[in-house]
């Protein structure tokens, strides 16, 4: 009787850690690991456009939630085929990423331009005119090589709204 309770015991305790071995820990192939985040800078612009250094920018306002509205100036009429001269642009350098470490970069945006991270990375933003009530959310992601982050988003045809940057290190 006693070989056969304890022959049952081991097989169950077998069965048991069969079952459950994928979520034995974060290595497992069969386990998708969910890797923490830390918010180092989250700008939702209520404050206006303080601590930024910007060009023909401009606070709007959509149902009560108040974003940066970038818009392009003059045309030249001395350059040949009118070249706008006047760009609006948004800029901030903001620290607290560890070089090395990886960083997720989100923002909605509306409008057409781009935003560049660290000079270097481009996300481009093409929805025609601007509608942030309708606001894409663009997510970038990448290592950082320095202890701080370049933000620098520029309009360019017409105009473009910004609003809800946040960094993230990962």
């Amino acid at each position: 009787m006693k070989k056969k309770v304890s022959r049952s015991l081991i097989m169950g305790a077998l069965a048991t850690c069969v079952a459950l071995s994928p979520f034995a820990g974060q290595n497992s192939a069969l386990s998708t690991p969910v890797q923490a985040s830390t918010i180092v800078f989250n700008e939702t612009f209520d404050g206006g456009l303080t601590g930024w250094s910007y060009s023909r920018a401009s606070v709007g306002t959509v149902n009560g939630n108040k974003y940066i509205h970038l818009q392009t100036g003059q045309s030249g009429s001395s350059f040949p085929g009118d070249v706008v001269t006047d760009v609006g642009c948004i800029e901030k350098n903001v620290s607290g990423i560890a070089s090395g470490k990886r960083y997720r970069v989100t923002f909605k945006a509306s409008g057409v331009g781009n935003v560049s991270i660290d000079y270097s990375d481009y996300i481009n933003v093409n929805t025609g005119s601007v509608n942030m009530a309708n606001a894409r959310t663009y997510t970038y992601e990448g290592v950082a090589s320095k202890n701080v982050i370049n933000v620098f988003a520029i309009v360019y045809g017409s105009t473009m709204g910004i609003d809800d940057i946040k960094i993230e290190a990962l």
